[in-house]
């Protein structure tokens, strides 16, 4: 239901639904509150603006013909075209089905060579918002990482994301070592970062640390599946975590509250703490430094319960990976430099834009009619 419908249509009783007599004109008195029931149709127009540019003869014999004018695009579509084709592209459309879905639902033909015109357009408008969103995420208090294999012109590079509360930043990098971590988050990264444990953030402090304990619970599952002691003790861990996991999540806890969190949470603690010791005892020496790790950077198991807003999962980063996964599947990743700024401008303001519940079509138009009139491009974030 939306506050401010288009239309408006008055529905009366013809009669009455006891004794049927009929309700006139000067009878239709409402009794209570109208019952509303509302229809939401899709109107598609499309607007063609012919610029004329006359040419006149000086009396010198020079003619003059006459430009553009400021803001009118050099191509054949407009802002709010070129939105379209990026918004599809943002969603894994690839460039020729983008042109069908234009033609079936608009009734403008495009080739998939303009759509790729307009998704650069798009790109290069984008450049500004990038850089405001690298600049907001990196002075978040809480961020996550992860990162995901990505293709281009058929070589394997890496595509990592950070995000934060309300912005998500994409990156892409030919490997996936600690030069392109700090590239992502800043040698010197300030507040709390929640990763997998995963080498390349070792650079950050433990307790700036959040290690994700559902990759964790996961590496405890994988034990467990082990034949012997190191299957109990995998086992033994895996049922602890879950125990922790059971006190995060209890209906109606308060996540602010984290003295009484880390109250509840002690006693599974110090019971992961002494497993973990008992494992790293272990004569099994993959169980052993599996176990003598953890109990190493054991205090980046537990920051959700000192600082506030950090969360026990990156599971955020996760779901901001997920569709960027599904476009390097259906599109086998990019082809050439350009491809990969597109790739990470479009993917970093199609989530922030998510994270911030606006409209992803109505930002991008914003920004190319404000490129086009070469005029400060909207923020990505409020002020």
């Amino acid at each position: 239901m939306v506050a401010d419908p288009d239309v408006v249509v008055e529905h009366w009783p013809q009669a009455c639904g006891a004794c049927q007599a009929p309700v006139g004109a000067d009878e239709r008195v409402g009794d209570g509150d109208a019952v509303c029931h509302q229809v939401s149709e899709l109107v598609v127009t499309v607007k063609v603006t012919e610029h004329r540019r006359q040419r006149v003869r000086c009396g010198c014999g020079c003619r003059t013909l006459a430009p553009l004018a400021a803001g009118v695009p050099a191509g054949a579509f407009g802002p709010s075209v070129a939105a379209a084709a990026a918004t599809l592209t943002a969603a894994r459309v690839s460039r020729r089905e983008s042109a069908r879905l234009l033609e079936d639902l608009c009734g403008m033909k495009l080739t998939a060579a303009s759509v790729e015109g307009l998704v650069k357009q798009a790109s290069d408008a984008l450049e500004d918002p990038y850089a405001q969103i690298l600049a907001h995420v990196d002075a978040s208090p809480v961020r996550g990482a992860d990162e995901t294999s990505w293709r281009q012109a058929g070589r394997g590079t890496w595509l990592s994301v950070a995000i934060a509360q309300d912005a998500a930043l994409f990156q892409l990098d030919a490997r996936r070592d600690r030069d392109a971590a700090k590239a992502l988050l800043g040698d010197d990264p300030q507040g709390v970062i929640v990763s997998d444990r995963y080498a390349v953030y070792l650079f950050i402090d433990d307790s700036q640390r959040q290690l994700c304990l559902a990759h964790l619970l996961r590496d405890f599952a994988a034990l467990g599946e082990r034949p012997g002691r190191p299957g109990r003790l995998g086992r033994d861990l895996a049922a602890c975590l879950d125990a922790a996991f059971e006190v995060l999540n209890q209906p109606g806890r308060d996540h602010s509250d984290l003295a009484a969190l880390a109250a509840d949470i002690a006693s599974h603690r110090a019971w992961l703490t002494e497993l973990l010791a008992r494992g790293a005892r272990m004569r099994d020496k993959r169980t052993a430094r599996f176990c003598a790790g953890l109990i190493t950077h054991e205090q980046a198991l537990w920051t959700f319960t000192t600082t506030p807003g950090v969360p026990a999962t990156n599971n955020a980063a996760e779901r901001a990976l997920r569709h960027a996964v599904m476009w390097r599947k259906t599109s086998y990743g990019t082809q050439a430099e350009h491809g990969n700024r597109a790739a990470e401008r479009l993917l970093s303001i199609r989530e922030t834009c998510r994270l911030q519940g606006r409209r992803l079509h109505t930002y991008l138009t914003d920004a190319i009619t404000a490129d086009l009139h070469r005029q400060p491009i909207p923020a990505p974030l409020p002020p």
